[in-house]
This record gives C-alpha cells, structure tokens and sequence, in this order.
C-alpha cells in the first residue's frame, strides 16, 4: 500500500483510507478466540462459529472475509490456519504476537489526541491509571517489545558481521532480553552485560528466557541512564565492551537525554569496537515517519531522528564511521565506529 508515489492511484488512495477495516478485522478475529479455535487441526464452520459465540450465518461471511484477507483458508465447509496466522496469531507459535495486538489497542484510542496534540505542541496526558494499572501497561508494553524483538533479533544479528570470536556486548536497554539471547546463542565466546531500569532487572519473570545463562556469561547492570548522577554504570570499564547495542531506545526522549545516552553508549565501547542503533529512523520510509507521530501522542518528548541526526551526534563523541541497513520487517540498523 505505502509509500505513495507522486501520482498515486484511487486504489492507493482507498487502501490508505479503509486501513483500519483491515486492523479491525484482526483484532476482532484475535479476540474472539478464532485463531486458538481453528487451531491446528483445523475446524468446521459452524462448530467454528458455535466454538466463539457468534451466530452461524453472519459468522460465516467473517469467516469468509479472514480467508479473502489470508489469515483463514477454507475448503468446503472447513476452516484452516494460514501460514501467516500460524505464525504470528496461533499461540503455540514461538513468533506469537499476541501482546503486541493488546498492547497495539490500548494505544488506538489515543491517536483521537492527535489534532490536541498538533495544537498545543506538547502531549495531552490523559492518564489517570493507579500505580497497578500502570504497572500491568508497562508489563503489556515490554511483552509486546519482546514479541518483535524475536523476529529483529534474527534480522539483526543476520546483517553485522561479529568483529571476533570472543567479546563483551552491552546491551542498554534490554527489556527481556532477546536480544542478547539470540546473540549468546549464535556466539558461544562472547560475554554480556543487561542494562536497563532497575525495575526491569529485577523482574526475573520477564527476562527469564536468560535465567539458564551461566553467570561467567551474563552480568546485570541496574541503572537510569537518564540520571547524571552515580550510578551502576559506573562500575563498568571505559572502552570495555566490544559491542554497544542501543535497540529501540532513542526514540523515547528528546535531542538532550539521546546525546546523553548516546554520551555514555560510547564511553564504554573499545577503541576497535562497534556502537549499534537499531530503530526506525525518519527518513528510512513511511513507517519511520509514522512512528515519529506515534511518538508524538504517546511519549513527552520522544521521537523519530533521521539517520543523520544520530550520524552527527555520533561523530561529536568521535564515531565518524557509519554505515545503515533496514532490515526486512521494518527497522533499521546503524553500526557506528571510530575507525573505518
């Protein structure tokens, strides 16, 4: 459908219009249990439709509408999984995104805030979530990070060449880890170090896909970057680690805590190491751009930068050497170092 070119076609135009019947579609199938219902072994259509409560006739045109969209497939009177459902909509599946969807509808009703938020130049915070509500939205949003991060991390570590066979990876920001889990795996010599908020180390139950790592292998590291004062951080060794991965994270604040960061990402990579920044970027296509409006509504001064922006904050700390790839779902990775 996108990115439009100058002289678009009505078709481009109407796909661009009727966007949310598509993700409508989704989700309603998702929720009703249709996916879980069908299954493997599959289901016939009016057991399908008994199974999640909806009336037989009406059910079998949505049915029917799942399988012109590629999620269903139907033989006769019987319903199957595509091969696109099996993958991110069945949960049985190890790409499952089922997180993702939750987490992507709590955060449609809040693109109504857009023509608020374009006026007053600044985010119209409607939150009025006690403390575990707002807990269980953070919990939301680190699963469905770490449901894509299980497709990125496999693109990522595809498209960079390790510079050796053994190593140290700091990983700043890390959520549940995935990263550096498909990292480890493919590297047996290297170490790392899992960086993000104090909150986010101390939940076991969200990273513990990294709980059989033997502790030669993985060390924590507790800290806010944001926070200019003493910290954990401090105890790892300038110029120690080999790999610097920055994945998603620039993106949540403004040009100020990103040199920061950005600041502190380099004082601890080596003199012959790598400073990986893997997000989307403004100027890399239509779903860059987008996400700078998502981050626009959603975060209080978050945004998408263009590669360029990050290129030359880099080049203040001495990462004159750049080179970008995007990856196929999307994103975009950018290896930085000091030499060429």
């Amino acid at each position: 459908m996108l990115p439009l070119e100058e002289e678009g076609t009505f078709l481009d135009f109407s796909d661009l219009l009727t966007g949310y019947r598509l993700s409508e579609a989704l989700m309603r199938a998702h929720d009703a249990g249709v996916f879980e219902a069908v299954g493997q072994e599959g289901c016939e259509g009016l057991a399908l439709c008994a199974k999640v409560g909806w009336e037989p006739v009406y059910g079998d045109r949505f049915l029917r509408c799942l399988c012109g969209l590629g999620l269903l497939k139907r033989h006769g009177s019987w319903y199957s999984l595509s091969r696109f459902a099996a993958i991110y909509l069945y949960s049985a599946s190890v790409q499952y995104q089922g997180k993702t969807l939750a987490f992507e509808q709590k955060l449609q009703q809040s693109w109504q805030r857009l023509p608020a938020t374009l006026a007053s130049g600044k985010r119209i915070n409607t939150n009025n979530k006690n403390p575990l509500e707002l807990r269980q939205a953070f919990v939301t949003y680190l699963g469905a990070m770490d449901e894509a991060a299980r497709i990125r991390a496999i693109e990522l570590w595809g498209a960079i060449q390790v510079p050796a066979a053994t190593g140290t990876i700091l990983d700043i920001g890390a959520g549940a880890g995935t990263f550096l889990l498909h990292f480890l795996s493919k590297h047996p010599g290297w170490r790392a170090i899992f960086c993000d908020l104090p909150e986010v180390v101390a939940n076991a139950e969200l990273h513990q896909q990294l709980a059989g790592m033997p502790t030669s292998r993985l060390d924590w590291c507790a800290c806010n970057l944001l926070d200019d004062g003493p910290s954990a951080f401090d105890a790892i060794g300038d110029q120690s680690c080999d790999l610097v991965l920055l994945s998603n994270i620039i993106h949540c604040q403004g040009t100020a805590e990103t040199e920061m960061l950005l600041r502190k990402a380099v004082a601890k990579t080596a003199e012959q190491g790598l400073l990986i920044i893997h997000d989307f970027f403004s100027d890399t296509g239509w779903r860059g751009a987008l996400y700078d409006i998502h981050m626009m509504i959603h975060t209080y001064n978050g945004k998408t930068y263009s590669l360029q922006e990050i290129i030359e904050l880099a080049a203040h700390s001495g990462f004159c050497h750049s080179v970008s790839e995007q990856l196929p779902s999307g994103s975009t990775a950018l290896i930085l170092s000091r030499k060429s």
